[in-house]
């Protein structure tokens, strides 16, 4: 079987002979039909081999009575808050102080208190 990648004379004959139609469907533009070669090419090798790319390939992922993707459990760990409110966690500030500014506030508030005996 000869190599699909190689042109031949009869195939790069085809391919000038194609290019040379496709340009004069085009109403023979100034750009000639060697313009038109790379678009002969392409369905010149489409002609010459209609099956490829149709060998079935296996999914890499499993699939589901539906023909779904199936994916695994571990790819939802770890994934945080999703946004939105979903309960009246969801509301809570998440970071403790707003600002430096509070955070150094309420840090030397704590320290004053902290040598005293209640």
């Amino acid at each position: 079987m000869d190599n699909p990648l190689e042109d031949s004379p009869q195939t790069a004959a085809r391919i000038l002979a194609r290019a040379k139609e496709l340009w004069a469907a085009d109403g023979k533009p100034a750009c000639g039909p060697d313009a038109y070669k790379a678009q002969a090419s392409e369905l010149i090798g489409m002609e010459l081999n209609p099956d490829a790319g149709q060998i079935p390939v296996e999914s890499p992922v499993p699939l589901g009575p539906d023909g779904q993707p199936v994916e695994e459990a571990w790819l939802e760990q770890n994934l945080g808050n999703s946004g939105g409110s979903m309960n009246e966690l969801d509301d809570k500030q998440e970071v403790p102080f707003a600002t430096r500014q509070d955070e150094e506030n309420f840090l030397k508030g704590t320290q004053d208190t902290a040598g005293k005996d209640p």
